[in-house]
């Protein structure tokens, strides 16, 4: 029982043994002056007042202890009320700076829920932010990458940075995946591509193994590495290289095509794409029922996507299954 006692009590912070050793001092003390000299201190509670201001060295002077066993426990109060009042201040000072410095360096673990965590910090990680700021400004954000000296966020409660490898579990638990909403994958800048894409793959199956129901989207820049990623569990995969040169290729030839690609995935243009599940009451119904369904709602149905396919302007006559979703085009977010 006592072995179980002292267990406990090592478990405890600090600053909570701190904080319970000085309310007992306060509580022991009080009652005593209260006791002794019931003339001087007529309620406890003008005796827990009396004992605070002391032991915190303010003093105030409107209780003072008369007789000399009084005066002897005010001596005690004082000597070792004020070592634990200040020890406890200092400590939680030093406390609070030690955290912020744990936050900067990026070795602080996360209590973020429901939240984006993003791998490697690089100009499409910033630019990624800063959409998910725009478009969802409660969203948290969680960065891990293993490059960085200290965060590159500044006093955001919202933003956080940790400091690792993204391919091992004890990183994973302190970025508190299992409860994130979502993780992102960006190509790392060192060594070549094939080099970053090996490393995405190897963060993909880490955090599949670790969370397996974590959704994941993973950029590759190698064709040749798609089908692995596909095979190491992302649910999206984004081959940055190909995208670019399909928008290159296609503006050289249809001008415009480029900017209209930019607007439709602009958080803050409009009409702007987005994914959507297919409502209950449109399931079994034909791809021209939801578009005259879709358009009374100023919405305009232009695919539908499941099981890892995208179908863009499907047939007609197509029917929509339980686990499709609708790619549409909105006028507002």
């Amino acid at each position: 029982m006592l072995h179980a006692a002292v267990r406990f009590y090592d478990r405890i912070p600090v600053l909570v043994r701190l904080l319970v050793i000085i309310m007992l001092i306060l509580t022991t003390f009080s009652y005593l002056l209260h006791v002794l000299e019931p003339q001087v201190f007529p309620t406890f509670f003008d005796a827990v007042w009396w004992a605070v201001v002391t032991s915190t060295t303010v003093g105030y002077g409107d209780f003072v202890p008369e007789t000399v066993t009084g005066r002897i426990f005010a001596m005690i109060l004082i000597l070792f009320g004020i070592g634990f009042v200040l020890f406890f201040v200092t400590n939680l000072a030093s406390s609070t700076v030690n955290e912020q410095h744990r936050w900067q360096k990026g070795t602080l673990p996360s209590s973020f829920s429901n939240h984006y965590i993003i791998v490697n910090w690089n100009e499409r990680a910033r630019q990624f932010i800063d959409q998910i700021q725009r478009a969802y400004p409660e969203r948290q954000i969680l960065l891990i990458d293993d490059g960085l000296v200290e965060s590159p966020f500044h006093n955001s409660p919202r933003l956080q940075f940790l400091k690792g490898s993204p391919t091992m579990q004890s990183v994973l638990r302190q970025a508190n995946v299992r409860k994130a909403r979502a993780l992102v994958i960006t190509s790392g800048l060192e060594g070549t591509e094939q080099q970053a894409d090996a490393q995405t793959i190897l963060t993909l199956l880490t955090a599949k193994h670790y969370c397996d129901n974590i959704y994941t989207a993973a950029e590759i820049l190698t064709s040749e590495q798609l089908p692995n990623a596909r095979h190491a569990g992302a649910d999206e995969l984004i081959a940055s290289n190909m995208i670019s040169s399909l928008l290159m290729t296609e503006s050289l030839e249809q001008q415009g095509i480029a900017e209209t690609i930019t607007l439709l995935l602009d958080v803050e243009a409009a009409p702007y794409l987005r994914s959507m599940p297919c409502p209950e009451d449109w399931i079994g119904r034909t791809f021209e029922e939801v578009s005259r369904l879709a358009a009374s709602m100023d919405i305009l149905p232009i695919g539908v996507s499941g099981e890892k396919k995208t179908n863009l302007h499907p047939d007609k006559e197509s029917v929509l299954q339980e686990d499709q979703s609708l790619l549409v085009l909105e006028s507002s977010r």
